[in-house]
C-alpha cells in the first residue's frame, strides 16, 4: 500500500526526518556494532532531509496567499479544454459570483478524429457548473498542429488574439505559463507577449501546469516529489505546479464550495482521465504575474539543467534505469527532447 500525499509538503519532510532518525539510531546504538554498516544510509537520508527542508522553506518564500475579491472582465486563454479549468477554474467561479464577466477562448482543438467535439462538450459541461453560458466559451483553431512549425499561422493567431482583446476589453488575462511543458501552452504565452503594448491597461497572469524544468531554488514541490521517491517506494508526493523563476506564485484562496465546484468541473473531462484530474489538479488556482521582462527565447536554458543532465546520463546508462532514478519530463511536448525555442517557431523557414 502506497501513501499518496497531495499538496501537503510538510508530511514528506516529517517522514524523511523519521527515516533519517531511524537510520542514525540503528547505526549508532552501542549494542549493535554492525549497525555502522547503515551509516551511509543515515548520511544519505540526512541529505534528503536537508533538501526536503530547504524545499519547504522555499515554498514559504515563493508562494503568496492572495484573494480575488473584485469583479473583473476576465479573459482566460487556453490551448485545450481542460487547461483553463486547471489554471483558473476557481477564480472563474469566484469572478462570476462577484458579478464579473468571464470569457474563455480555446485555441487548439484536439487533432484526434472525434475528440474535438467531445472535448468541446466537456468544456461546456464543466463551465455550466460555474454558471457560465455556452456563449461565454469560444472555440477557435488558430495554433499550428502539435508536431509542425507554421510561422504564418502563428502570425495570423497573433492578429486574432489582438482582435479578441480589443473586442472584449479585459481587465485581467490568464494564460498558460511559458515553461516548456507543452508547445501549445508556450505558443499562447509567447503570442500574448508579442502583441501587448505599454498602452494596454490589463493585468496578465501566467498559470504554471507542468514543465521539464527542475531547480532547487524555484521548483520546491518538484524537489519534494523527487525526495519522496526514496522513501522505499511507499510514498508519492503530488504537489501543485511550481514557477520557473523567482517571481512570486500567487495562491488564490478559495472557499470550500468554490474548490468543490472546481473539483466537479475537472470531473467533467472524462476523455482526459477525469479521476486523475480531480485527484491531482484540484488545488487553489496558482498564478504568476507577467511583465515585459518575462519575454524570452526559451523558458529556460537546457544546458546544465536537470533535464540536460538526465539526457546526458541516458547516453551511458539504460534509459529505464535513468528514468527510475531520475524521473521527469524530457523536453517540451510536441518538440521531442528539445525545449521550446520561440525564435525557431516564429521565424520563416
Amino acid at each position: 500500500m502506497k501513501l499518496r500525499v497531495f499538496f501537503t509538503p510538510s508530511i514528506v519532510v516529517c517522514l524523511m526526518a523519521a527515516v533519517a532518525l531511524l537510520f542514525w539510531c540503528t547505526a549508532l546504538l552501542p549494542a549493535r556494532p554492525y549497525g555502522l554498516i547503515l551509516l551511509p544510509l543515515a548520511l544519505f537520508y540526512s541529505i534528503l532531509l536537508v533538501l526536503a527542508g530547504w524545499a519547504l522553506w522555499r515554498i514559504k518564500m515563493l508562494e503568496r496567499s492572495s484573494t480575488w475579491d473584485t469583479p473583473r472582465r476576465l479573459l482566460i486563454l487556453a490551448p485545450h479544454e481542460d487547461d483553463c479549468t486547471i489554471a483558473a477554474g476557481g477564480i472563474g467561479v469566484r469572478n462570476r459570483k462577484l458579478g464579473g464577466v468571464t470569457r474563455i477562448v480555446y485555441l487548439a482543438p484536439d487533432e484526434v478524429p472525434g475528440m474535438a467535439e467531445r472535448r468541446t462538450a466537456e468544456a461546456h459541461a464543466a463551465w455550466r457548473q460555474a454558471g457560465l453560458d455556452d456563449g461565454d466559451l469560444v472555440h477557435l483553431d488558430v495554433l499550428p498542429p502539435l508536431l509542425r512549425r507554421d510561422p504564418q499561422k502563428l502570425r495570423a493567431a497573433a492578429a486574432t488574439l489582438r482582435a479578441i482583446i480589443d473586442d472584449f476589453q479585459p481587465s485581467a488575462i490568464v494564460m498558460p505559463m511559458f515553461e516548456g511543458g507543452h508547445i501549445h501552452h508556450d505558443m499562447v504565452a509567447a503570442l500574448i507577449g508579442s502583441i501587448v503594448t505599454p498602452q494596454d491597461q490589463f493585468d496578465i497572469f501566467e498559470a504554471p501546469e507542468y514543465s521539464p524544468f527542475t531547480s532547487l531554488a524555484y521548483t520546491p514541490h518538484r524537489i519534494l516529489a523527487l525526495c519522496a521517491r526514496w522513501l522505499f517506494g511507499l510514498v508519492s508526493y503530488y504537489g501543485p505546479p511550481d514557477g520557473i523563476d523567482d517571481r512570486p506564485v500567487f495562491v488564490f484562496r478559495l472557499s470550500p464550495e468554490e474548490l468543490d465546484c472546481k473539483r466537479r468541473m475537472l470531473g467533467s473531462f472524462v476523455s482526459q482521465n477525469a479521476a486523475s484530474l480531480v485527484e491531482t489538479r484540484c488545488y487553489p488556482d496558482r498564478l504568476v504575474r507577467w511583465d515585459q521582462s518575462c519575454r524570452r527565447r526559451r523558458p529556460f536554458d537546457p544546458d546544465g539543467s536537470y533535464m540536460g543532465f538526465v539526457i546526458a546520463l541516458r547516453r551511458f546508462l539504460p534509459g529505464a534505469l535513468v528514468d527510475r532514478l531520475l524521473p521527469g519530463q524530457i523536453g517540451t511536448i510536441g518538440r521531442g527532447d528539445r525545449v521550446t525555442d520561440w525564435t525557431e517557431e516564429w521565424a520563416d523557414q
